[in-house]
């Protein structure tokens, strides 16, 4: 395989793991949703204080606490890829997402970024960073 194709590969293998990220996440596959990450991976928020996790075992402790009994819809597209070395990649994926959580009488569609880097391991390409940049929110009756 040349420089190239490589590349184009490693391309393709870091949007199938972003598509899992999605895909576990609104099909509550928790097991399934923890291997897209590096186990030490690093979560942030721009906005302090509005998410909190601690590692990727807290990020899936979150997701499952607080979104097992909800309904999420999450689209991620137009992503710009970089590569930082022959194992290293960053990108930002513009994002929107549709959250009903009807133990909380809540439901929202946001707007944003997801601004993540990638690490190789093995085969397999992982999220090593993860923050959401909200943009936008809007708040809407329950369905």
């Amino acid at each position: 395989m040349n420089e190239t194709t490589g590349r184009l590969h490693d391309l393709h293998q870091i949007a199938t793991t972003k598509a899992r990220y999605f895909y576990f996440l609104d099909t509550k596959q928790w097991d399934r949703l923890a291997t897209v990450f590096t186990p030490d991976v690093d979560f942030d928020s721009a906005r302090k204080g509005e998410y909190t996790f601690e590692g990727r075992d807290g990020f899936i402790d979150y997701v499952r606490t607080h979104l097992s009994d909800a309904t999420t819809v999450h689209h991620g597209h137009m992503p710009i890829i970089e590569f930082d070395g022959p194992d290293d990649a960053h990108g930002i994926w513009a994002m929107t997402d549709d959250v009903e959580i009807p133990a909380r009488d809540v439901r929202f569609i946001g707007h944003g970024h997801y601004h993540e880097r990638y690490r190789r391991v093995g085969d397999d390409w992982l999220i090593a960073s993860w923050m959401l940049t909200r943009l936008r929110v809007d708040h809407l009756p329950r369905s």
